[in-house]
Parts: structure tokens; C-alpha cells; sequence
């Protein structure tokens, strides 16, 4: 009973805690072999959806440059291979991070503010307000010039200042929006979610544009109304005060100021999308590059099931190692296997050094080839029995040299003898 408790906690697991960013960037950096060396890499917060699949999308970059991505499949934990998803991807990917990179530079700029935030919505709710309230002050200048004799009628101006409190009321609520849309896409990246931030963010672009092209013809209109007040036989004090009611409020006259910030921020934003469009090709290519430097290594430095199954290594680097060591090289029966054998494998470590990795599997593979051949034909058959016994020889050698010896005496025995005989006595004749 519980064996199958444990079995169905383990499952439910599963779908609990799925393939996390750590386990992807785990996958990416350790167990594979995907970088070089110098190559950093950032753990991804959240995971990217696309096509009703979600993907941990680990960067790679070398200095502050990316250099690819890695997109990892969140419940399956395999590397995904369709270059059309990943296309979808990196740009999303890349537009995340250009995104975050952009409020970041915006942010250290004390001349600019990202207008997508709750600071601007409350600044174009209270500017609305304002400008609904100069509507009233148009009343008391069309009241006073009527006392002064003046005929003029506003109804223009407060036509165009409720235009105006009504785009600033439409902006703030399209900030929130677009400061919405930003979040979500943060927080859960995907294309749709992305192509509805930019959608918010260019609608709130356009407006402000307009917006600050209707103050400037309202101004104008303005500028107007007091050119023909100065022109009238009023006093100059009531002229004065007039003047002072007609001044745009503060809010409208910061307008020019948030539409310059807007346009940088969309001059920017729309630089950054331009880039990331640009370096999509040449970030799948080194994708596609990176898998391939991983297959090489392992066919030349991993365990090989082939060579397990038929020799007693486990890897084409230590078979090459047994084959061309000097105690065997000369040994093997089929040498013109173990010379392609070698030229084979150090061709293969050679593109791979260069960075060819085509050529580098090509060369790989021939020498699996070749290393198996060498095994299969085996060593050559040497015959280490000597042809005599070396005991023996060396007791023929000692016999030989006692008969010599004797021949030798035997053959002067006279001259022996005649050395050994004692000498005569001597006869002194004058004795």
C-alpha cells in the first residue's frame, strides 16, 4: 500500500514542480557542453509561452552581447529543435530583455521618465481636471469683456479645452492599460501578450502626439483671443487680469515636455525592436552551431554505445589511446586501418578546435569506424617459443668448452710433460 502512495505522490510532483529554471540551466551549462569558456549565462525568472507549450529561455552572452539562446521545454526538459518556434522564441526572448534593458536606461536618465506608470496616469487624470476647470474661466472672460462692451465668443475654446480634458482622461486610462498589458507580459512573456503591449504602448504614442497638436492650436487660438483684448479700449489692469486667466494650467503646459519624453521612449522602443528583428538569423545559426559542438564532444570524448558493446573502453579517446600507444601500434593486423584510424581522429579534433563542427562529426564518425576495424581484426599472431632450450645451450656451450680444453692438453701433452719434469743436476768439469 505504500509503495503505491509513494508512486502517486511522485506523480502528482510531477505536475507540481515541473522542469525549473535551475534544472534548465543545469541541462544547458553542466551537463552538456554548449559553451565555451569566458560564456556567462542568466537563469531565467519566468518561463515563455508559445504555441500553448512554455519554454525556459536560457541567455547566453559573451561580454554584454548575447550570443544565443537555449530553449528549454519546461515539462519534457529537452532542448526544443524547430527553428520555427524558435524564431518565436528568441524574439520574444529578446524583446523581454531589450524591454527591461530600456526602462533601466530610462531610469538612470534624470531628463526621462517611462510614462507607463501610475505617476502618469495620475498626472493626465489631474491634468483633465485642470483643463475642465479652465472651461469656467473661459465663462468669466467672455462675462467680464461683455461688461466691457467687448463682444467675443469662446465657445471654440471651450469646445477644444473639453476635447483636451477628454484626451488626457483617454491617455491616463490607456497608461494603466499599457502599464497592464507590460506587466502581464513580464510576468508571463509570450508573442500575443507582446504584440498587445506594443499595440497599448503606440496607441498612448499616438495620443500624446495628438494631444500636445491640439494644446498647440488651442495656444494659439488663445494667443488670439489676446491679441484682440489688447487691441480693445479696456483697462490695462482688467487686461491684465484677463491675460493671467487665460494662461494654459500647469498641467497642459508640461503636455510638450511628456510628448518629447514619449517620442525618445518610442524612438528607442522601436530602435530596439528593429535590432532585435535583425540578429534573430545570426542567434538561431549559433544556436544550431552550439548543438552541433555538443554532438562532436561526445562522439570524441563521451561514452559511445558502440565501442561499450564491442570493446572493453568506453570512449573513442581512450580507444585511441590503446590502439596508437607505442607498445601496440606496430602489433595490429590491419595497419592501414590504424593510419586512417589516426588521420581520421585528429582531423576530427582538429575542425573541432576550428570550430567546423560538419566536418568535425564526419571525421568522428569515420574514425568510430576505423577504431572498431582495428579491434575486429585484432593483433598480429607472434610465435614467442624459442627454437632452443636456453638451459640446454648453455650446457652444450660448457661441454663444448671442456672438450676443447682437453683436445687442447691431449694434443700437447709432450711439451706438458717436459714443462713438468724436474730439471737435471748440474756437473761442475773442473771439479
Amino acid at each position: 500500500m505504500m509503495k503505491y502512495i509513494a508512486f502517486a505522490l511522485l506523480f502528482i510532483l510531477g505536475f507540481v514542480f515541473p522542469f525549473s529554471s535551475n534544472d534548465a540551466v543545469n541541462m544547458v551549462v553542466n551537463a552538456n557542453y554548449y559553451l565555451y569558456d569566458g560564456e556567462t549565462y542568466t537563469p531565467p525568472n519566468v518561463p515563455i509561452e508559445y504555441n500553448e507549450s512554455a519554454y525556459w529561455v536560457v541567455p547566453i552572452t559573451s561580454g554584454n552581447n548575447i550570443v544565443t539562446y537555449f530553449p528549454i521545454e519546461d515539462k519534457s526538459g529537452e532542448l526544443s529543435s524547430s527553428r520555427g518556434a524558435n524564431r518565436g522564441l528568441f524574439d520574444t526572448a529578446e524583446k523581454l530583455r531589450e524591454l527591461q534593458f530600456l526602462k533601466n536606461s530610462i531610469s538612470s536618465n534624470p531628463g526621462v521618465d517611462w510614462i507607463f506608470s501610475q505617476k502618469y496616469q495620475t498626472i493626465f487624470n489631474e491634468m483633465s481636471s485642470q483643463i475642465e476647470g479652465e472651461v469656467f474661466q473661459l465663462n468669466t472672460v467672455e462675462t467680464t469683456l461683455d461688461s466691457e462692451g467687448v463682444s467675443v465668443n469662446v465657445s471654440s475654446l471651450k469646445n477644444e479645452l473639453k476635447i483636451l480634458a477628454q484626451d488626457a482622461l483617454d491617455i491616463s486610462e490607456k497608461i494603466a492599460d499599457a502599464s497592464n498589458k507590460e506587466s502581464k507580459f513580464v510576468n508571463s512573456p509570450s508573442p500575443d501578450l507582446f504584440s498587445e503591449l506594443n499595440f497599448s504602448f503606440n496607441e498612448v504614442f499616438s495620443m500624446i502626439l495628438e494631444m500636445n497638436d491640439k494644446s498647440i492650436e488651442y495656444q494659439s487660438n488663445v494667443d488670439k483671443l489676446k491679441l484682440l483684448i489688447s487691441n480693445e479700449d479696456i483697462e490695462a489692469q482688467t487686461k491684465a487680469q484677463l491675460f493671467s486667466i487665460l494662461e494654459s494650467p500647469a498641467g497642459l503646459k508640461s503636455l510638450r515636455n511628456y510628448n518629447l519624453d514619449a517620442i525618445q521612449i518610442q524612438e528607442s522602443f522601436d530602435s530596439v525592436l528593429k535590432a532585435v528583428s535583425l540578429r534573430q538569423d545570426s542567434i538561431l545559426d549559433e544556436l544550431d552551431k552550439r548543438v552541433a559542438k555538443d554532438k562532436v564532444h561526445k562522439l570524441l570524448y563521451d561514452e559511445n554505445d558502440a565501442i561499450k558493446e564491442e570493446t572493453n573502453f568506453t570512449t573513442l579517446s581512450e580507444l585511441h589511446s590503446y590502439i596508437l600507444s607505442e607498445q601496440n601500434i606496430s602489433l595490429w593486423e590491419s595497419q592501414s586501418k590504424v593510419n586512417s584510424f589516426e588521420q581520421n581522429y585528429s582531423r576530427a579534433v582538429n575542425f573541432y578546435e576550428k570550430r567546423d563542427f560538419e566536418k568535425a562529426e564526419n571525421y568522428a564518425n569515420e574514425s568510430i569506424s576505423d577504431a572498431l576495424g582495428v579491434i575486429r581484426k585484432g593483433m598480429k599472431e607472434i610465435d614467442n617459443t624459442p627454437v632452443f632450450d636456453q638451459n640446454l645451450l648453455f650446457m652444450v656451450a660448457g661441454l663444448l668448452t671442456v672438450i676443447l680444453i682437453l683436445l687442447y692438453l691431449f694434443n700437447n701433452r709432450g711439451k706438458l710433460n717436459e714443462a713438468l719434469a724436474p730439471a737435471p743436476e748440474e756437473v761442475d768439469i773442473y771439479d
